[in-house]
């Protein structure tokens, strides 16, 4: 290729997501997550703002496909360079050349499906976890149970005091799964357990009661 030919670039400030990410700032989550249809693909679409490096990824429903759009500073969606517009463009099954198809359109699209007001379910969860564990040694998506870690080495002055914590992965999890129960615990040694299906504890600790 030509170091002088001219590459594919194209960047536009998105409204809706600014307005989302506030909703989500509110609940106190750093991963947002919503349905996006075009051309008939359907998509399960992961706003990932944790770090500095703010990402769109679409996971189609059914066969899993993966794309990524970088999110610049400003909310600034941008796809830079050929071929990260060919992925694009296979992505959603767009045919035809440049000129045919309008990726304005598709942003103007694509805003009509952006939620304003972000809210948690089961379903939402799973599209979590589908898209990063977060914390490997974590099943499931229900809270069953949980470790008081300040009780347990209380209980037992044998145990190591440098191990049989808290794992940071467990409280990044419990954050975007069940933000109300992240508030309750963040300052403590507490650790989620989680299941693959709910427990007897699932409705207390998803109401934030974290009494044993």
């Amino acid at each position: 290729m030509n170091r002088y030919e001219k590459q594919f670039y194209f960047s536009r400030k998105m409204e809706k997501l600014q307005n989302l990410y506030k909703s989500m700032r509110e609940l106190n989550v750093k991963i947002g997550v919503f349905t996006h249809v075009f051309n008939n693909i359907e998509s399960s679409v992961i706003f990932d703002t944790r770090g500095d490096a703010w990402m769109l990824i679409f996971m189609k429903l059914i066969l899993g496909d993966i794309l990524e759009i970088p999110i610049k500073q400003g909310y600034i969606f941008t796809i830079d360079g050929d071929e990260k517009y060919k992925k694009f463009r296979e992505y959603f099954e767009i045919a035809g050349g440049r000129g045919v198809f309008s990726i304005g359109q598709f942003i103007e699209h694509f805003e009509k499906q952006v939620p304003q007001i972000y809210e948690l379910n089961d379903n939402k969860r799973n599209e979590i976890m589908r898209y990063d564990r977060i914390d490997s040694q974590s099943e499931g998506i229900y809270p069953i149970g949980m470790k008081n870690w300040e009780l347990i080495h209380a209980q037992n002055p044998t145990l190591q005091k440098d191990k049989f914590h808290r794992t940071p992965e467990n409280l990044a999890k419990t954050r975007e799964l069940y933000p109300i129960i992240f508030s309750a615990t963040k300052n403590m040694d507490i650790s989620i357990m989680y299941g693959i299906k709910p427990g007897n504890k699932t409705n207390s600790l998803v109401a934030g009661n974290i009494d044993e």
